[in-house]
């Protein structure tokens, strides 16, 4: 996975980049599994003092994922947006499963074996 990261109002230290690729090697069987390497963008901001906005912009199977959220704490912050794009990314991976997988009805499969359709 690659990592853009971009600090306004903050220095981005080298334990906020780790917080972050920790947190998503949590979610590496999700996004890890596709051929093409995804890319997210982590934006950390301070808006004022006491209140810390994280935001991730992840690009991956041709889909783009944002979240953002604020918070008193940057590491809470970039934990709860993190968590919003692990939620948005097992929802559109199990979408794709649920295309690639679809079945033949019951209803049909009952009467072609009872021969009365």
């Amino acid at each position: 996975m690659n990592f853009e990261f971009t600090g306004r109002h903050i220095d981005v230290t080298e334990a906020l980049k780790a917080h972050v690729e920790e947190h998503f090697s949590k979610i590496s069987e999700i996004i890890g599994a596709d051929t093409r390497p995804a890319s997210a963008h982590v934006i950390m901001e301070v808006e004022r003092p006491g209140s810390h906005r994280s935001e991730v912009v992840l690009t991956w199977k041709g889909e783009t994922i944002t979240a953002s959220s604020v918070d008193g704490d940057m590491y809470l912050s970039l934990t709860q947006t993190i968590d919003k794009v692990a939620k948005q990314a097992r929802k559109l991976h199990d979408k794709v499963i649920d295309k690639s997988h679809r079945g033949t009805k019951t209803s049909l499969v009952v009467s072609e074996a009872d021969g009365s359709i």
